[in-house]
């Protein structure tokens, strides 16, 4: 599973650690009856090429409560047709929403975390299903596979700093008051704070140095 999940996931510009920790969760490790069935690696419902089978599976409703129920999923007839599949989901996103999933990819996230996170609650109803990816990723290192010597993952990874930083809000521009740089130097307030007082007795002048800060807190 490995090869062929480094390959697809590098041709879409998507994770392959992802990729891989989505495959582990959902066909426990590939050994569930949808894996060893119908070649399901992913969970994804539906038909693929008119083929399918029906499986009991588990729901989590909106309310946070998981509730057992029974659903169509596509049938493939190798692993490769699985993979490639789950990649093209991923890129393409549905019909109603082509960005559904757009935060998986390599360029507009800067991390396998991100992406995983990016999953949660519209992959799949389990809210936490971000976080089971990420402890997949954690555990079993594989951010390993994501490690790569071609310049399009560099690519990516600058496209996606430069898609964050532009996506940040700017600066409030300071006001004319704040621009102004102050005109009374470190010199003058040292003058400034040395008084003279006359002594009731003399006329003589005696000059008192008061204490300046070293350093103003903005």
């Amino acid at each position: 599973m490995k090869a062929p999940i480094i390959k697809v996931s590098r041709e879409n510009h998507l994770y392959a650690s992802v990729m891989m920790a989505q495959a582990m969760l959902e066909s426990d490790c590939g050994q569930s009856e949808l894996a060893t069935q119908g070649n399901n690696y992913f969970g994804i419902k539906g038909s693929y090429d008119g083929q399918s089978v029906t499986m009991n599976t588990q729901e989590m409703t909106e309310k946070g409560k998981t509730v057992s129920t029974s659903a169509v999923f596509k049938k493939y007839p190798t692993l490769l047709e699985s993979i490639e599949d789950n990649a093209r989901i991923l890129r393409n996103g549905t019909d109603d929403d082509p960005q559904l999933y757009s935060g998986t990819w390599t360029t507009n996230s800067l991390s396998a975390s991100d992406a995983a996170m990016a999953l949660s609650s519209t992959y799949a109803t389990d809210m936490e299903y971000g976080d089971k990816l990420n402890h997949l990723i954690n555990t079993y290192h594989l951010e390993k596979l994501d490690t790569s010597p071609s310049s399009t993952n560099i690519n990516d990874k600058i496209a996606a700093e430069i898609k964050q930083q532009m996506s940040k809000p700017k600066p409030v521009a300071q006001t004319s008051e704040e621009t102004v740089p102050s005109k009374i130097t470190n010199r003058k307030i040292e003058i400034a704070s040395q008084h003279v007082f006359q002594t009731k007795h003399s006329k003589q002048a005696t000059r008192i140095n008061l204490p300046i800060e070293h350093a103003i807190q903005k």
